[in-house]
């Protein structure tokens, strides 16, 4: 399983996070960082994995995601997923934000799809 996340590079980040950390939006020791603005991440266990735009703020006004992997024999065998999205597509896409200093709600600026690897 892996999560894609597509952000504008220049005013976010994605880092993975301890569930504690996650809660607290505290990004100051994240376990992993991504800052390419399109960054793959293999969720390679079950269970929940957090992450956070580390941008001062942005964590605080909800650009974080919990993903919940669950084990391959519970997930239904036509089209497993590690979330619930709100779109058909599988991914949850919005514009970035239209100022550098605007601070977008929850993953508005940040968008995440979940896929199965083949």
């Amino acid at each position: 399983m892996f999560a894609v996340f597509t952000y504008n590079k220049q005013f976010h980040n994605v880092l993975a996070e301890s569930k504690a950390d996650y809660k607290n939006c505290d990004a100051s020791k994240p376990m992993d960082t991504w800052s390419t603005g399109n960054d793959s991440v293999i969720l390679n266990t079950t269970g929940h994995h957090y992450f956070l735009c580390g941008f001062t703020g942005h964590c605080a006004a909800g650009q974080k995601v919990d993903i919940r992997v669950a084990s391959s024999s519970a997930a239904p065998s036509e089209s497993p997923s590690a979330a619930p999205s709100p779109t058909p597509s599988g991914s949850a896409t919005a514009a970035p934000s239209p100022h550098h200093n605007a601070v977008p709600k929850a993953l508005s600026a940040i968008s995440v799809a979940a896929a199965v690897l083949a």
